[in-house]
């Protein structure tokens, strides 16, 4: 059973040396067919040997020495003098390799493509280089393509991500790849239907390309929008609806508390960093300067300037030392500590942004100025101060756009009190959860219904997209009512980027549309 191959001829020898096992053969038939005329001789001519590599055995690489015969053909029309004879499943002209052999490595390099099917055949004992893999595939016969299925699908994808895509096409109701283009133009896939008649429901995205093609090429083919790809558009459309009223994503609510905990924390705050170091520099200077330790004696010994040790040393506290000490504009930052203790409340730590905003309100000192205000809170220790949770964009978009039934309780009354202070983030609400019906049920009929509510709203994104929708009516209505979509196609399009990405830049066309069409 495992040398099945080799019942037509006779081996004489086995020899296992080193890793590997070699077998001598020799045919036994008579006679052989010419491989151009037919004729069957039995006049032979002469003979040679054919080395042919064959599937491992027990892990082992087995190579076949194979004696063939040489016949002389005697049609005296056959322009063929001599011919080698081939023996059935196990050579073929001018191939070293086995038939079975050859399969197997197509199958490994239609899989895993050049280098990684070169490791995985030497671990399987069929050595071969990555290049051969990749030139066996492309020998590869071509896919033969006759009428278009009946359902077809068709999307891009990326050959150079943001330069040039390609087209992939799909029998949407049998699931098998059909053909791959190398560009996502009309004209391309115009050209191929006309080829290829026979479609008569397209599923494709909203490219105004396809769309154009189909109806230049099929004009009574029905073409089917993506129902994922419709609600996606919806969600970015909520999304932009959202951040348009940012302002109401925070619960008025939950700010007093938060105010109020800054005040008690600002009024009750403990002696800072600076404080502390304020006091043992004038510590370390009044026991030198009391010992009657010159002024520039003390200064060289703790590494103080002049001024600042005869500072500390005629004050008699570190308090009285600090008067006088701070500019006019470290006064001026006092006027804004509301601001920015509400701020730090708020989680903005950062001198340089809270420097930015007081800027603009008036403030005319420096970054470092409000550094040094901000100094005695951020090295105090303590963690910063609570801050509200507001809900971002993103996460209020997911809580209108998701299944009612998906959210928790605490999801439900977020949503419940976001869409109550925001009348109207509530109509955009709306007109989701109708869409999402109308979706859901395959209600398409209502599509012009929905089209004027959203219209209604007044919010510009869900205008918008209410007027590209209207652009593509006929297959918007069909795909919120028919059961195809784009999903298979969707699918096959992640295959390709994998195949194409398993190429190591050696990815070119004709190589990754043959492992596209061929691979299994």
């Amino acid at each position: 059973m495992a040398f099945s191959h080799l019942s037509s001829v006779v081996v004489d020898e086995v020899r296992a040396d080193g890793g590997g096992v070699a077998l001598t053969a020799r045919t036994a038939t008579p006679e052989a067919a010419c491989p151009d005329c037919g004729t069957v001789s039995g006049r032979l001519h002469g003979g040679y040997r054919r080395r042919l590599a064959d599937l491992s055995a027990a892990g082992r690489q087995v190579v076949i020495d194979l004696l063939v015969r040489r016949f002389l053909c005697p049609a005296a029309a056959c322009g063929r003098r001599t011919f080698v004879e081939q023996v059935d499943g196990l050579t073929e002209r001018f191939a070293r390799r086995t038939p079975l052999l050859r399969r197997s490595l197509e199958k490994i390099a239609l899989a895993l493509a050049g280098r990684p099917g070169a490791r995985l055949a030497a671990h399987l004992s069929i050595p071969t280089s990555a290049n051969s893999l990749l030139r066996l595939v492309r020998r590869l016969p071509d896919k033969h393509i006759g009428a278009a299925p009946r359902v077809l699908g068709v999307d891009d994808f990326a050959l150079k991500k943001g330069h040039v895509y390609g087209t992939i096409i799909l029998d949407m109701e049998s699931g098998e790849r059909v053909d791959v283009l190398p560009d996502r133009t009309a004209e391309t896939l115009t050209a191929w239907l006309r080829a290829h008649p026979g479609a008569e429901i397209v599923c494709r995205d909203r490219a105004s390309a396809y769309a154009e093609a189909v109806r230049t090429a099929c004009p009574d083919a029905i073409q089917v929008a993506d129902r994922f790809l419709l609600w996606k558009n919806l969600c970015e459309a909520v999304e932009k609806c959202v951040a348009t009223h940012r302002s109401c994503l925070a619960d008025p609510t939950e700010d007093a508390p938060a105010e109020a905990a800054v005040e008690q924390e600002v009024s009750g705050r403990p002696d800072g960093m600076r404080v502390i170091r304020r006091r043992e520099r004038h510590t370390a200077v009044h026991d030198l300067y009391d010992k009657g330790v010159p002024i520039q004696a003390i200064s060289k010994a703790l590494g103080l300037d002049r001024k600042t040790v005869r500072r500390d040393a005629h004050a008699a506290t570190p308090e009285e030392a600090s008067l006088g000490t701070g500019s006019r504009r470290y006064g001026q930052v006092h006027a804004y500590s509301p601001y920015l203790h509400r701020r730090w409340n708020e989680g903005c730590t950062d001198a340089a942004r809270l420097h930015a905003e007081i800027v603009e309100l008036g403030f005319t000192g420096s970054k470092r100025t409000v550094r040094r205000h901000l100094q005695e809170i951020r090295a105090s220790g303590r963690p910063t101060p609570a801050r509200p949770k507001a809900l971002t964009v993103r996460t209020a978009t997911w809580l209108i756009t998701s299944h009612p039934d998906h959210l928790e309780e605490n999801g439900t009354l977020k949503l419940k009190k976001l869409l109550s202070r925001c009348p109207e983030l509530d109509a955009v609400a709306a007109c989701v959860r109708s869409f999402a019906v109308m979706m859901t049920a395959r209600r398409g009929g209502d599509l012009e219904s929905w089209l004027s509510c959203a219209e209604d709203t007044g919010m510009k994104p869900l205008q918008s997209l209410a007027r590209g929708l209207r652009q593509d009516f006929d297959a918007v209505t069909a795909g919120l009512t028919l059961e195809w979509n784009s999903g298979k196609v969707e699918g096959n399009v992640n295959r390709a980027k994998r195949i194409k990405r398993d190429g190591y830049g050696r990815a070119g066309f004709d190589l990754l549309r043959l492992r596209i069409l061929l691979a299994g």
